[in-house]
């Protein structure tokens, strides 16, 4: 069951110490533990924060941790999957997340405006997160979390310090929001979006659907210029990629 669920749990205790050391986490903090299991990283928390929200989808695991941590008054449990609970009054995530939540955790996570994020995530995963415009790597989440945050691989973690053993190894993110970032606004980013969907097209070819599809009047070349038509998603920057949204969504009818 926790295999099929994607969960991995971090053993090691000083690989834990040091995630709640990149946090920051203190009194003044409300952090959210995703993925608590059995409570290893929830009792360090616990120990540092004003209070700890820890969600566990597994029942087990959520009873083995509230008894972990049955003398700690400042440990909100919520057992069942995050992405449906949704929680809310935290601003600090430090988490040993399901491998299989990544994308979707973040993109939420990303859109509560937490100032600060720790979490273990998939080596290979990470490098995605963290690739630039003209990787084939670069993804929508690339592009919306270098948006909102400057990120860095702190550490490596290898895959024996889990357990299950996964068969990867993970590494250690720490992002911090940027300050003074406009909110995108949500048809803005769900163009963005549908655009990565396509990555590896060229952007003419996906507007000249849109337009067709839509029945717009709109001469391509002359609202977003020849040079950037010929680009594919991925070689696109982020101002690129706002204008272009910003301009498609302007278009009108014929």
């Amino acid at each position: 069951m926790r295999r099929k669920l994607g969960q991995h749990f971090l053993i090691d205790e000083k690989v834990l110490d040091r995630m709640v050391q990149y946090g920051e986490v203190t009194e003044n903090d409300v952090v959210l533990d995703v993925g608590a299991g059995r409570g290893e990283l929830t009792v360090k928390l616990a120990e540092r924060a004003g209070k700890v929200i820890a969600v566990e989808i597994d029942r087990e695991l959520a009873e083995e941790a509230r008894k972990r941590l049955k003398d700690y008054d400042n440990v909100e449990f919520l057992v069942g999957d995050v992405l449906k609970l949704r929680p809310s009054g935290f601003n600090k995530v430090v988490s040993n997340p399901p491998y299989n939540i990544s994308t979707k955790l973040l993109e939420w996570l990303i859109d509560e405006d937490v100032e600060r994020i720790v979490l273990t995530l998939q080596r290979e995963f990470a490098s995605k997160l963290m690739a630039k415009p003209g990787s084939t790597k670069y993804l929508y989440i690339s592009f919306l979390s270098s948006l909102f945050y400057d990120s860095n691989i702190v550490e490596f973690v290898p895959r024996t310090l889990f357990r299950p053993m996964p068969k990867v190894d993970s590494v250690i993110i720490l992002m911090k929001r940027k300050k003074d970032v406009r909110e995108l606004d949500e048809e803005v980013k769900k163009f963005i979006k549908f655009l990565f969907t396509r990555r590896r097209q060229g952007l003419r070819h996906i507007l000249r659907d849109l337009v067709r599809k839509r029945g717009l009047a709109a001469d391509l070349s002359e609202v977003f210029g020849d040079e950037l038509l010929s680009k594919r998603i991925y070689q696109l920057t982020q101002s690129q990629l706002l204008s272009i949204a910003e301009k498609f969504l302007k278009l009108k009818a014929k």
